[in-house]
């Protein structure tokens, strides 16, 4: 085999390597960083993730009128907010959702600096993902 040819099969090779990488990265790197999830994607992550809890960001009142089954009410809007991050625990996955995505986005930023790594937020809120979240009323005891 010729110089020239040995040196046209190591450039194939390179190239497919390339491409093969650049083709791994773009189908495995979105779904390994990405922490936006539509209603469908965000329950069923939830449902599948050990130790994983569901945070309410939005007011006692929203909560009260409707929320995902197992959610706990953080009020983004309490002063008391990232005094209440602070205490969860950083080793579990949490998943957060308001009303339109706009607390939840700012209260997944507060918990990344608080350094909760692993945070999923419910892209557009509940708003937007009305036919796969399905909320229930909060159930006041009556005594």
């Amino acid at each position: 085999m010729s110089k020239k040819n040995t040196k046209n099969i190591k450039f194939y090779i390179s190239a497919l390597g390339i491409i093969a990488f650049v083709v791994l990265l773009i189908v495995l790197l979105p779904t390994a960083v990405k922490t936006k999830l539509n209603g469908g994607e965000f329950l069923s992550l939830y449902n599948k993730t050990a130790n994983a809890q569901i945070i309410d960001v939005r007011t006692p009142t929203e909560f009260n009128a409707g929320h995902i089954d197992g959610a706990i009410n953080i009020d983004f809007d309490n002063s008391t907010f990232k005094r209440e991050v602070s205490k969860l625990d950083k080793s579990k996955t949490y998943f957060i959702y308001c009303r339109s995505g706009n607390r939840s986005g700012q209260a997944f930023s507060i918990m990344k600096t608080d350094g909760i790594k692993n945070i999923y937020d419910l892209q557009g809120g509940i708003v937007s993902n009305k036919d796969s979240i399905i909320l229930l009323p909060s159930l006041d005891i009556i005594n």
